[in-house]
């Protein structure tokens, strides 16, 4: 039964570091699994798409494909952006309170580390800030959803995290967002930024940031993707202690430490199950392997619940992939095939880092510095991909209030439509009265308006045998036109108030104007897009949208008709 699979929040499959989610990466095996079963569609959903972040998924979920990307990022409007530097972790404490006093919540207080976390909290407490929590990793999925219940019902109002609470979290009302830290990237730093405001009001950002941050967010930045040698390392690892499957795919355990030698022997901790789940990802992308899964055991086929949990916790603690280059324990393989992969996320790492850099100092609005981060670049190969263009929005920053400029948010462009290349089908006897044309008018008279109404569901109905598929109508005309939707088997039918071509199926359309308005030009215009014919049927005293002094009948050089001129043509 199933027939989509969709992933939410998708650019945390490419988050590595100690807030990414292993699951996350480990859907493509999944999906690859239930694709065995049955055909389905795969929605992957973010509403913060980086390049680096579109290559990630593009290798990982991009076979078997085709795949396709419809992405549109306008900026936030809701944040106005602060900036404080402190010059210790004292002053940072003594500006953090202040501005809890005064800024309106709920609030957030990002930080870094998970004891910043908990230390942070005892401050708020100290300071007689009592509805207070925290979430981090380790917050359990019961905790989360206590936080995320007493949040809505305002018994808290002040949330202290580290990234781990974006995740799943949609508080829309939330009014500041305060950064006790400098996020290791602009992205992370705008995906927390976007936690305030969702409900469309205005949302403040605070950051407050040290020297100290810096080398912080350096060093997050460095270990956020692992050396060759350490992952060749883990590899051997667990190829070693591989089992090969009937079907050619190996179980590969991912609960074992990275090498044998002394200083790894004792490494078998949740955080080096996760590294190493990490490491089959980044060879994943390499093209070495190929993430799969298996089915976890059922209970009713072993004899004891001892045995099914033994048997359960393989499972849990085991992977299955395919190989797909028998070079790939070779360090040179690594060398050629894995390192391009890596660097080339390690420079997307300092590039984001770089921005966030930029931002804590700028020379420019924020806009443009978010605006770099979230623009896609086209390309031809190996996979056409197109541009994605970012609409700006500002709520305030350092640069605007400082220039005095005005408060802005962009105008989303109307994206292309995803009915590029239809199947068309248009009858003989329209294709007949057509004659060649692509466009054809058929007018009625004000005094036929009874007769054309009580006519009109059958020209309808013999409009959608000839292939009308598209229909643009008003509200008003709705249960006139359309008392039995199901008159022909498994026609499908798009209903529009407006005629917007470029968003549009490419199919046959039928455009019911009516009485009292002008019809705009481009309903009219030679140079349309798209070679699927128009018909439209419009009172007979219509003007031409030209010039008002002249009605379009008397002009029109094209094929029309008028109403009951062609009800007889058809035989109504």
């Amino acid at each position: 039964m199933l027939r989509y699979f969709v992933i939410d929040e998708a650019h945390i499959v490419e988050q590595w570091g100690d807030e990414f989610r292993p699951e996350f990466q480990e859907l493509p095996g999944l999906r690859r699994d239930l694709l065995r079963l049955t055909s389905f569609t795969t929605l992957l959903l973010t509403a913060t798409l980086t390049e680096s972040c579109l290559d990630t998924l593009e290798t990982l979920f991009g076979k078997p494909g085709p795949f396709q990307v419809i992405s549109a990022v306008q900026l936030r409007p809701e944040p106005s952006y602060w900036f404080a530097w402190c010059e210790s972790e004292e002053v940072r404490k003594e500006r953090l309170i202040e501005a809890v006093y005064h800024l309106p919540r709920p609030l957030i207080v990002y930080a870094t580390k998970r004891e910043d976390v908990r230390r942070w909290k005892q401050d708020l407490l100290r300071a007689g800030f009592k509805r207070c929590a925290i979430m981090t990793g380790d917050s359990s999925p019961p905790e989360r959803s206590q936080l995320i219940e007493d949040l809505r019902e305002r018994r808290v109002d002040i949330v202290v995290a580290t990234s781990a609470f974006g995740l799943g979290v949609d508080q829309s009302d939330v009014r500041a967002v305060i950064h006790a830290c400098i996020p290791e990237t602009i992205d992370r730093f705008y995906q927390e930024v976007g936690r305030g405001g969702r409900d469309g009001k205005a949302a403040i950002s605070l950051t407050l940031h040290t020297n100290e941050d810096l080398d912080i967010a350096q060093y997050l930045n460095d270990k956020s993707a692992i050396t060759i040698k350490r992952g060749l390392e883990r590899w051997d690892s667990m190829f070693f202690k591989k089992t090969i499957l009937p079907d050619g795919r190996f179980r590969v355990p991912v609960n074992i430490p990275p090498s044998f030698q002394l200083a790894d022997i004792d490494m078998n901790s949740k955080k080096n199950q996760e590294w190493n789940i990490c490491t089959l990802t980044l060879i994943s992308q390499a093209g070495l392997i190929e993430m799969d899964a298996e089915r976890p055991p059922l209970i009713q086929n072993f004899e004891s619940n001892d045995a099914y949990q033994k048997a359960l916790e393989l499972h849990r603690e085991s992977r299955f992939i395919r190989i797909l280059d028998e070079s790939h324990l070779k360090a040179e393989t690594w060398e050629r095939k894995v390192e391009p992969i890596r660097q080339q996320r390690q420079n997307w790492s300092y590039r984001n880092l770089e921005l966030m850099r930029e931002a804590l100092r700028p020379k420019r609005c924020i806009s443009e510095i978010l605006a770099e981060a979230y623009t896609i670049r086209d390309r031809a190969i190996p996979e056409p991909r197109k541009q994605v263009i970012v609409s700006r929005a500002c709520g305030g920053c350092p640069i605007c209030r400082k220039n005095r400029d005005s408060l802005f948010a962009g105008i989303m462009p109307a994206p292309i439509s995803v009915w590029q290349n239809p199947k068309l089908f248009v009858g003989e006897e329209l294709e007949r009265l057509l004659a060649g044309d692509k466009l054809m008018l058929i007018f009625y008279e004000s005094m036929e308006e009874k007769n054309w109404q009580r006519k009109s569901p059958q020209l309808f109905q013999w409009l959608r045998e000839q292939g009308i598929r598209n229909l643009v109508v008003s509200r008003e005309f709705y249960s006139t036109l359309i008392k039995e939707p199901n008159l022909i088997p498994d026609a499908f039918l798009f209903l529009f108030e407006n005629y917007q071509p470029i968003l549009m199926p490419r199919i046959p359309t039928l455009i019911f104007h009516p009485h009292g308005k002008a019809i705009p030009e481009k309903y009219l215009s030679p140079n349309r897009t798209s070679d699927a014919p128009l018909i439209i049927l419009l009172p007979v005293d219509t003007p031409d949208p030209s010039r008002n002094d002249r009605k379009l009948i008397d002009i029109f050089p094209g094929k029309y008709f008028m109403f009951n001129h062609f009800c007889k043509e058809v035989n109504l």
